[in-house]
């Protein structure tokens, strides 16, 4: 669908690309004869066209650039479905939003939204004109693909965010959780004693990656893990066992299939490390150990206790800070199932205590849905704009609680390891910052 508004809008933009391209042609063979053949008989009827011809052209322009007395919000970056369309928002305001940079050319655009992952900080659409355009962010990836959002001199550049931090303007730190139903199911659940029998064919802790460079350092983690402790190991990075035959072919796409979740719900323990520890940033590594009632060993968001379904939901390596006493650990749990069903109270007894995390899910629903969390940025932004036209809008800033992205902490040291290639480059990105500040600031 996205991809048909895609290009509906293209080509309604090369139509009126096309229209007064033809006015200008129509203007220049014009001028041309009337220079060639100076005919006394033509130069009026010529000049009257080239006159007629300048008119339809102004006025066309002016009709392009005015047709619209809705607000004009254009997402710059590619990758993003803008909606290209006018929406319709609470309280009966409306906005129209295109994703063709060329709109530019033809609207007077009050607010460019950026989609971070796609970002070129070289081609950015400038002056800035920061009282009179708004610039807005949305970023649900951690930053291991735009090193600069890490930096809050790049983060102040915008107006107002959507991000998975909840200090963010458009918040969604639940994107992950598909359904608050989905914590209590017992749909995928395997009991302790049915999960007993099976580490007579699989160890108790499964690790399923797929890339094995990460800011965190989740590999040497669980390299040191995997000396202490039985632990399956999946994907490219410390493979120590295969997929069964119906998996191999492409469950990297399939993760979240029926028969996939049942496999992996047979394990204990599910290594649930991020790619970033963000505050806000949990990702479905985590959600996913929680939907199929396995115990994540988990780190990452640093704020993670305030998603928790109930407060013993999760093995945080901040309570273990080694993988010796994280081992010792999952050795006590294994020797005592009561013990280990003290983090599954959400499946044996349909638990949810944290009020948080329930209070987050009523107030903003639209968080699991990608597409409801676009809509709602670009309402968002389009209330802005209306309270803008009226002079009522607040000056506003993104700054680094919208994102909050610390140096790389890896898992193993639970703190920052200066040989961690992850921390270079963030220090690169610290440096790039200032320049790409300076154009964004000094652009005329």
């Amino acid at each position: 669908m996205f991809i048909v508004l895609y290009l509906v809008d293209q080509a309604q933009d090369l139509a009126e690309q096309l229209y007064l391209f033809t006015q200008i042609i129509l203007n220049v063979v014009a001028l041309l004869h009337l220079i060639i053949k100076p005919s006394s008989a033509r130069i009026g009827w010529q000049l009257s066209i080239i006159i007629f011809n300048i008119i339809t052209l102004t006025r066309k322009c002016e009709v392009v650039k005015e047709s619209t007395q809705n607000p004009v919000i254009l997402w710059w970056t590619s990758g993003f479905p803008g909606t290209s369309e006018t929406i319709h928002c609470p309280n009966q305001i409306k906005c129209d939003v295109f994703s063709n940079q060329n709109i530019s050319n033809l609207h007077d655009v009050e607010a460019y939204l950026f989609y971070a992952s796609s970002i070129n900080f070289d081609d950015l659409p400038l002056p800035r004109h920061p009282k009179e355009v708004i610039w807005g962010l949305y970023h649900e990836e951690s930053p291991r693909n735009v090193e600069e959002m890490m930096h809050e001199e790049i983060l102040t550049l915008f107006n107002f965010s959507s991000t998975f931090s909840r200090y963010s303007d458009v918040p969604f730190p639940l994107q992950h959780l598909n359904s608050i139903d989905d914590i209590t199911s017992l749909k995928y659940f395997v009991t302790t004693p049915e999960k007993n029998k099976h580490l007579k064919n699989i160890s108790p802790v499964m690790y399923l990656q797929t890339d094995c460079e990460t800011s965190t350092e989740r590999d040497a983690y669980v390299k040191e893990l995997m000396k202490l402790t039985n632990v399956d190991s999946y994907g490219v990075c410390l493979n120590n066992k295969e997929m069964p035959s119906q998996f191999t072919e492409d469950y990297l796409n399939n993760l979240n299939d029926d028969e996939f979740l049942h496999y992996v719900a047979r394990y204990k323990f599910v290594v649930a490390i991020e790619n970033g520890a963000c505050e806000d940033y949990v990702t479905e590594k985590f959600w996913r150990a929680i939907k199929i009632g396995t115990v994540p060993i988990y780190f990452g968001s640093p704020t993670i206790r305030d998603w928790l379904p109930n407060e013993k939901s999760a093995i945080l390596l901040e309570d273990f800070p080694t993988p010796k006493s994280m081992n010792d650990h999952l050795a006590r749990l294994m020797k005592n199932d009561s013990l280990y069903e003290t983090y599954l109270e959400h499946k044996t007894k349909a638990l949810i205590t944290n009020q948080k995390l329930l209070e987050e899910v009523r107030l903003r629903p639209y968080q699991v849905d990608p597409l409801k969390v676009a809509q709602n940025f670009e309402c968002f932004i389009c209330k802005k704009l209306h309270q803008k036209r009226k002079g009522t809008i607040k000056e506003s800033t993104v700054n680094k609680n919208h994102y909050n992205c610390p140096k790389p902490i890896s898992a193993l040291a639970l703190d920052v390891n200066p040989s961690n290639s992850w921390v270079h480059s963030f220090e690169t990105a610290k440096r790039n910052v200032g320049r790409i500040r300076k154009k964004v600031i000094t652009a005329s």
